[in-house]
């Protein structure tokens, strides 16, 4: 999110934007109305409705969009003829920058998945990746070329590993006892740590 002292220079239209998605993420879909965004915008309901006609509007601009690019990507990387390994360090890369443009996209898939799954999996319906990666993951364990692992375990090591440094910033910060930029400066680093964890444990022999 931006931060609360750059919210005041922006344009009415955007703190519209960046208040429907606090609130969609606070409150998931369903329950947000559009007068608690404009309240939480700072402005009256008429302004908001001359920006945006509808929470519908908001809510396909803001996360709709979004997630049609995360999953775009992920379809991208692993639909790909490159090697599994350079799909794990593009993924734990393009992931990880996606959620420093996107920081509110993680709540929300949390908030919603526990209110409203069948919103969220529609969204993502047309997203082809698992079961081309399910393929992928037999064939190089029948080669001998990466140990046996279930694609569940594959997809919740990528995924947990890249997003719950976002999920739990605010806590980790108090508790490792570093700044918010020293932070971020981790989160870079991960993009290498991740994919070299996940291939050193997936890999019977390490790929050159």
């Amino acid at each position: 999110m931006i931060p609360d002292e750059d919210i005041a220079t922006l344009s009415t239209e955007e703190k519209i934007k960046h208040a429907a998605a606090r609130v969609f993420t606070r409150k998931g879909y369903a329950a947000t109305k559009t007068r608690d965004i404009a309240e939480e915008a700072g402005i009256n309901i008429a302004s908001l409705h001359y920006y945006y006609r509808s929470k519908d509007r908001l809510f396909e601009l803001i996360i709709g969009e979004a997630l049609r690019v995360f999953s775009s990507t992920m379809d991208e990387i692993f639909g790909s003829q490159i090697p599994l390994h350079e799909k794990i360090k593009a993924f734990a890369s393009r992931y990880i920058d996606f959620i420093k443009e996107n920081p509110y996209i993680p709540l929300f898939i949390v908030s919603e998945s526990h209110t409203n799954v069948d919103r969220i999996n529609e969204m993502l319906s047309d997203q082809k990746t698992i079961d081309k990666l399910k393929l992928e993951l037999e064939d190089l364990t029948e080669k001998g070329i990466i140990r046996p692992i279930h694609h569940g375990h594959f997809m919740m090591n990528l995924v947990s590993l890249t997003v719950f440094p976002f999920l739990s910033k605010p806590l980790l910060l108090k508790k490792i006892g570093i700044s918010s930029s020293e932070y971020d400066m981790l989160i870079e680093e991960r993009k290498s740590m991740i994919a070299e964890m996940l291939i050193n444990y997936l890999y019977i022999q390490k790929p050159t």
